[in-house]
This record gives structure tokens, sequence and C-alpha cells, in this order.
């Protein structure tokens, strides 16, 4: 294999592709990152089994030539060398050779003579064994929307493999996307263009490097199988597997009637929470609301520490007495996914979930369970 590739192009193709390497892998050949150059151009694979990201640079781009073929091949260089040398030489065009078990790239500086790995100890992996499967596409500014008003709600523990995924739940042309804790839900409707039905979950770190990579103006098409869902960017695809298990039916948890509702300016309501938050710990975030129709208070109190009672004036509770208690992070998290200039708390009792809409984001659903209070 020889060519010379303009760097920048290959740096950003790298970029990409590493995200899907694993450097604690115990097969030698996932640490690197596979090169297959054909006439058309450069392919780029990275993968550490559960998720696979390709990226192919066109020899030629906007009537510009890129890559200059010399002889085609295919080889497999460490991922944390290679993305540091092509990081750290300043040329614009970069040369890289192979021969035998070694590769060298030169820019107008530097020559670097690395151990590589053949190609044929790479594992083979398909990136067309979606294509019989369901597919729907998005525009990306909807996608990465989706995914910030959602992953955060996602669980960070293994004991529920599940709940650390995004589920994609479709029926007809209307496609539900939640994430929970058990603590917090996270739930965005989409209206799709044709009826489709599934029900998966998508593992978050597979999302969280799906939104890095998605570009603005792209449209994403998203195709699924029983076992793998593939994300294509135009020049890059995603491949993940799907986590085995069925998702709990979140539904229920959301009731359709509330006895209070407290509607607020988001500003004010982060603000003071914020401002509660400054004498609370990390084992002891809990904030309180006392709410009825003539006045409104958020405090918190910290034996170690002391207290704070803050009163809110740009808003407006309907309903009887209520005090609540709640973790200040997760309501924080919760408003600050919702991207609005007002936002409605909807409470059905003192220790029933809090609901947080807006008028502004109403396929958007906030859920955070309470906690009980001492204090």
């Amino acid at each position: 294999m020889k060519l010379k590739i303009n760097r920048v192009e290959l740096l950003n193709a790298l970029n990409k592709v590493s995200k899907a390497v694993n450097n604690k892998t115990p097969l030698l050949a996932l640490t690197g990152i596979k090169f297959t150059l054909s006439d058309d151009g450069l392919e780029l694979i990275g993968s550490d089994s559960d998720i696979s990201i390709r990226c192919f640079i066109n020899k030629e781009k906007k009537e510009k030539q890129i890559i200059e073929i010399e002889e085609i091949g295919s080889v497999v260089i460490n991922e944390k060398i290679v993305c540091e040398i092509i990081r750290k030489i300043e040329s614009e065009m970069v040369e890289i050779s192979v021969v035998d078990n070694l590769t060298k790239i030169k820019s107008d500086k530097s020559i670097f003579s690395v151990n590589c790995i053949p190609a044929i100890d790479y594992p083979p992996i398909s990136f067309a064994d979606t294509e019989n499967g369901q597919s729907f596409v998005m525009e990306s500014i909807e996608l990465k929307e989706l995914f910030d008003q959602t992953l955060f709600a996602t669980s960070e523990k293994e004991a529920r493999p599940v709940l650390t995924g995004l589920n994609f739940k479709c029926v007809g042309t209307t496609l539900e996307v939640v994430a929970t804790d058990t603590y917090r839900l996270s739930k965005k409707v989409v209206q799709m263009q044709n009826p489709l039905e599934f029900n998966i979950t998508i593992p978050k770190s597979a999302l969280e490097n799906v939104n890095k990579i998605v570009e603005v103006g792209q449209n994403v098409r998203v195709s699924i199988t029983e076992k793998k869902v593939s994300f294509d960017l135009g020049d890059c695809i995603v491949n993940t597997r799907l986590i085995s298990g069925s998702y709990p039916d979140t539904s229920r948890l959301i009731p359709n009637e509330f006895s209070q509702v407290l509607n607020i300016s988001t500003n004010e309501l982060v603000g003071a929470i914020e401002r509660a938050s400054i004498l609370l710990t990390e084992k002891n975030n809990v904030v309180k609301l006392n709410m009825d129709e003539t006045e409104v208070f958020v405090s918190s109190k910290t034996m170690e520490v002391g207290y704070v009672v803050e009163k809110l004036n740009e808003c407006a509770f309907e309903g009887e007495k209520l005090t609540i208690a709640f973790s200040a992070k997760y309501l924080l998290d919760a408003i600050k996914a919702i991207v609005s200039d007002e936002i409605s708390l909807q409470f059905t009792g003192d220790m029933k979930p809090i609901i947080i809409k807006s008028k502004s984001n109403p396929t958007l659903t906030e859920l955070i369970l309470p906690v009980r209070s001492y204090n």
C-alpha cells in the first residue's frame, strides 16, 4: 500500500473512527485502525466488536485531489500512534507506505517507521448487513436535539444493562424515545413520515459517539435489524449492537391528570435552585419547593453548613398547598434539556413523580421522583 493524502482530511476521519477503538482489548488487531486503499479512495475502520465506525475518504473532493494513489492494499496501524503522528506533523500532504510489517509515514520534515499488523488479522466487519432491515431518515439537527434531551437520563449502573441504553419504540408513524435510570425519565415523541414497527434499545456510548460525529446539515439514515443498528452519515457509518432484553413499560409512570401545577420562568427557577445548591453536598443535594396560591419558596438545609430560603416571583401556582423535596441535580438536568423560557412543573402529591414540560416543546416530557426529606 502506498499513497499521499491531505493531512487534515485524514485527521478528521481518524478522529471519527478512533472513537470506536478500545486500547484495552485483548485482541491486538482491534487496538488499531484498519486502512484499506482502493482505486476510489481510502477506507478507515475502527471497532471494539460492540461498536464499529467506517469512514471513507474519496480521492477527490469538490474537484480537488485529496489522495494520490500509487499502490492499493490494506494494513492495520495502532490507533493511538497513528492518530498522534498525524495530529502532530505539520505537512499539508502525508505519504504513507507499507512494506512487509512496517509502515512509513513521511511529512516534509519527519519520517516515522511504525510496526503494523497484517490486515488479515483484523476481524471481518460488515457495514452492509443492515440494508435489509427497517430504516428511516432524520435531519442531523433533529437527531442531535433528541440525544441532548434524553441521553443524560440513562443509567450508569450495569446491574440492569437495558437501562444503560436509549429505547426507541415505533408503532405506526409515532416514535417514542425513552431513557430512565429509575429515579428520572426523559421521553421524546417524534412523528415519522412512514409507518414502522420496532422496539430496540441502543447503548448510550454508541449514541454519544454518533452525536459527536454527526455534522449539522446532514441527513442521517438509521437502519435497524434484529441485532444491530446503523447510522449512515454519508462518508461515515456507525454500526452498533443492540442491548438485549425487554425495556420496562414506562408509560404508566406518567400521570394524565395533576392536582397542582407551577408555571414559572426557567431562568428564575434555575437561578434559585443553583443558589440553594451552594450549601449542599454531593451526598445531600436535596432542595424543597414550598408552594401555595400566594407564595412559592425554594429552600435547602444542611446540618453542617446552614440553610437558605428564596422567594420566587415570576411564577403562578394552582392547586392545594404542597411541599415537595427533590434532587437539585436531577431537576436542573431536566430543565436544561427542555430549553424553554417558561416551564410547567406538574404534581399529583408530595411523593408522586414530578413532570416537567413546556408549551414551546410539547413533544418532550421530563420526569423526576421526589425524595423524602426529614429537615
